[in-house]
């Protein structure tokens, strides 16, 4: 018997998304939108907890706006994974006892010491109708390319370990030197120690970035996060967003995980395979091909996926 799969997008909200035409025209809301995309798919990712901590009645609304049994997977603040945030993006409180930087952005180092645990609270705490209503996936660590392997960032991990429980709680590294011999091994054995789980990426091949591994640390779930694969512009430093993720994935490619998928099956619990090339409706396309691709139901309304099923073959009749 396999894991449970789920596929959905890092977004369901990206303006180029709702540009796309993907909604239809009646889906003018927040609401409309997160109904119409909770009928074709059973997660998301949620991107917009990287840039500020939510309202608490936001995040309620996200939950009362979707079916039971509907996961939603937080990003953590940019601030408590080293990267830096705007000055606005603080409450009011912190600003009142910090100056504004010239550059308007603060990190995590320039907050006060005491600031530090009560912004962590409000945080979670700020996630707590998710996780009340059974309706919380994992929490995203996304570090950024500049954290590389090191006895700092190590503590660091150990750290998250200690005040993230009861979060189930996935670590996504972007610097190659985590994977390297020596650093590996004591990188994966931290995070199966503390059950947290290792995001294998599918992003282009480039001399820093991770390479496309996939091994499981956590006995909750596996996650994949697909990025794209347009090299050309991940090798520029002046590439926008946009065109770093406006990449749309072959058949080829997505099936080039299945052996990945079919191991961390017989591993985990539960498998997240998350779409983050959120250009124009390239996601929602990919993902919804991608469970067809691996024989899961693929209906629009179908709800709730199934377990995974690898005996049979890929029915190319199931294409939308």
């Amino acid at each position: 018997m396999g894991g449970e799969l789920r596929v959905g997008t890092c977004s369901w909200s990206d303006r180029s998304l709702v540009q796309s035409g993907w909604y239809p025209p009646g889906a003018r809301t927040p609401a409309a939108r997160l109904f119409h995309y909770s009928r074709r798919f059973d997660t998301v990712e949620v991107d917009s907890t990287f840039y500020a901590i939510p309202e608490r009645t936001t995040v309620f609304k996200w939950a009362a706006r979707t079916y039971p049994g509907f996961l939603f997977n937080v990003k953590a603040w940019g601030l408590f994974t080293w990267h830096s945030v705007k000055y606005e993006s603080l409450p009011e409180w912190v600003r009142n006892e910090v100056p504004r930087p010239e550059s308007g952005r603060l990190d995590f180092q320039g907050l006060p010491k005491d600031a530090r645990p009560l912004l962590w609270r409000r945080f979670t705490e700020s996630l707590a109708p998710l996780r009340q209503m059974n309706r919380m996936g994992y929490l995203l660590f996304q570090l950024p390319p500049k954290a590389v392997f090191s006895p700092v960032m190590m503590r660091y991990l150990e750290r998250v370990a200690e005040v993230t429980p009861p979060f189930r709680v996935a670590v996504e590294v972007r610097n190659r030197s985590w994977m390297e011999l020596g650093n590996r091994e004591s990188f994966l054995d931290l995070l199966k120690g503390a059950n947290m789980a290792y995001v294998a990426v599918d992003e282009p091949e480039l001399p820093w970035t991770v390479g496309r591994d996939a091994p499981v640390t956590a006995s909750w779930g596996s996650v994949v996060r697909f990025h794209g694969r347009n090299t050309e512009a991940w090798s520029r430093k002046d590439a926008t967003v946009a065109e770093r993720f406006r990449y749309c994935y072959s058949d080829a490619e997505m099936l080039s995980w299945e052996g990945a998928v079919r191991d961390a099956a017989t591993k985990a619990e539960r498998l997240f395979l998350m779409f983050n090339n959120c250009f124009r409706d390239y996601a929602v396309q990919n993902a919804q091909r991608m469970k067809c691709l691996l024989g899961v139901a693929c209906t629009p309304g179908e709800g709730v996926q199934g377990e995974l099923d690898f005996e049979g073959s890929v029915d190319e009749g199931k294409i939308e």
